[in-house]
């Protein structure tokens, strides 16, 4: 069975770990959230203790600021190479964030691993849309220590426009497929229109050149 990719990008709480969760429990997909593993890297006290490096990229999450793009392409480059080895099919949920993550590391960067073990025709974009004001609404109900405060999420919402906005479009005009969807509409709205998208996808990859009219959709909604 073919292997796909399906991206989701948004800013903070946009609602993208949530859509990505159900996409791929519906499909069986494995959920590969990039931000919860690197929080999870950065919060685990053994590691902080042992390793400059953690210490460094736990200061810089903490601020609202991206972890350094070098480190954090490392480890989910080496976690796309696992699960496409084992046959997986991936939804990802922010990542990868930077153009530095995304195309220029060592040995490339990981949307290039992405193309690579899964082919440029098999992943899929979605991006969620919502303004500012209702990202820091969402995220200071949240109250995570040192990340909820309102100032450090316009701080991480300015990040996402400054330097993950640009990953977006590097790989739309690399011939990766991309849609926008409208995340303020309650949660039940956005996933339908999440899941036709995806289908409009799955259904433009089985065409081939017998059927062109999902692709097509796909194209406009881009």
């Amino acid at each position: 069975m073919q292997k796909h990719v399906i991206l989701f990008y948004g800013p903070p709480g946009a609602g993208k770990g949530t859509q990505a969760e159900k996409v791929a429990a519906k499909y069986g997909f494995t959920h590969f959230d990039t931000g919860k593993h690197v929080e999870k890297l950065i919060r685990d006290e053994k590691l902080v203790k042992k390793s400059a490096v953690i210490r460094k990229q736990r200061e810089l999450f903490l601020s609202g600021k991206l972890t350094d793009p070098a480190w954090a392409g490392a480890e989910v480059k080496k976690r796309i190479k696992e699960l496409s080895a084992g046959g997986k099919s991936l939804v990802m949920s922010g990542s990868p964030r930077t153009m530095e993550e995304a195309f220029e590391l060592k040995g490339g960067g990981v949307a290039d691993a992405l193309i690579k073990n899964y082919g440029l025709e098999n992943i899929l974009i979605v991006f969620l849309v919502i303004p500012v004001s209702e990202s820091v609404k969402r995220n200071s109900k949240r109250g995570r220590p040192g990340l909820d405060e309102p100032a450090v999420i316009r701080v991480r919402c300015r990040e996402y426009a400054k330097r993950t906005l640009p990953v977006i479009n590097a790989m739309k005009k690399r011939g990766i497929k991309a849609v926008k969807i409208d995340g303020t509409p309650p949660r039940g709205e956005v996933e339908r229109s999440v899941r036709k998208a995806v289908k409009d996808f799955f259904e433009c990859r089985k065409s081939s050149l017998k059927k062109t009219s999902y692709c097509s959709k796909l194209r406009a909604k881009s």
